[in-house]
């Protein structure tokens, strides 16, 4: 495997971060609208809104399990997407993916 493809996995990976918080954004838009103002109108970017309510597990308050379901693959992508990006900075820190 060209060692090239690496970035483009880290770039694929975090396009697929968004699709799953945009998920997760929607699913509290519209079955949650009170936590979603609360969480909402004290951030500055949504994004992390949502991240911070994911990876501090409030969604198990809420007794609604599409949205746990929701979360977890977030939390799960997440970990990938981390995982790629460390991967990507040990290769060119130790020059691994230099030819």
């Amino acid at each position: 495997m060209p060692l090239i493809l690496i970035p483009f996995g880290v770039f694929f990976a975090c396009c697929c971060a968004q699709f799953f918080l945009w998920r997760v954004r929607r699913a509290m838009v519209e079955r949650h609208p009170d936590v979603w103002r609360e969480i909402s109108g004290k951030a500055w970017f949504i994004d992390k809104a949502v991240s911070r309510f994911a990876w501090k597990r409030r969604d198990k308050g809420l007794n609604d399990p599409d949205l746990t379901r929701k979360v977890k693959e977030l939390k799960i992508f997440g970990v990938v997407t981390f995982s790629a990006w460390l991967v990507y900075a040990v290769m060119l820190v130790t020059g691994l993916g230099l030819p």
